[in-house]
Order: structure tokens, then sequence, then C-alpha cells
């Protein structure tokens, strides 16, 4: 799995998010801050988005993993820096 592949789905995962919320995701890309940048995207949507993620790309993600904030919790990522937390989660067995 690259970090390419994971960007697209998460990106189809987001604008699904935001369509249904009724928000425009049309301008979703890779450096795309969903926590800054999503209307309506917060603690009660980013666990669905990951859930929606990990069943698109047919892998498993702990429940405990934000992929949208830094290892520390200090900084909020972009969809490139999330897709590259899932790859290595994926590929290297983090967690």
């Amino acid at each position: 799995m690259n970090s390419k592949d994971v960007e697209v789905k998460l990106v189809e995962v987001l604008q699904e998010i935001q369509s249904v919320s009724g928000y425009d995701g049309s301008g979703i890309m890779a450096n795309t801050c969903p926590l800054n940048d999503l209307e309506g995207f917060d603690s009660m949507l980013w666990p669905v988005a990951i859930g929606m993620l990990a069943t698109a790309l047919e892998v498993k993600i702990p429940n405990d993993k934000n992929i949208f904030l830094s290892k520390d919790g200090k900084r909020q990522l972009t969809i490139s820096e999330s897709a590259a937390i899932v790859c290595a989660i994926v590929n290297k067995g983090e967690t």
C-alpha cells in the first residue's frame, strides 16, 4: 500500500462525509487539513472517517489512532500526512 493510494481513498471518504453533512467537498486535496479546512469536521466525525477509510482500504486502523493529529496531538495534519500515518500502520504493523 502506498501513500498516494491512501490519499485518493481518504479524499473520497472526506468528500462523502462533507456531501452527506451538506457541505461542499469539491476542493479537498492532498494539502487539505481536515480539522482546519473542512466545515463541520470535528471530533465526532474523525472516528467515522477513519472507520470508513479502513473499510475502503480493507485494513485495520486501531480505534485509539487519530490519523488527523500529530503523535503528540499538538499539530493538525494534512491529508498527505494522514495518508503517510495510515501507510506506516498498515505496512509496518505500527499500532
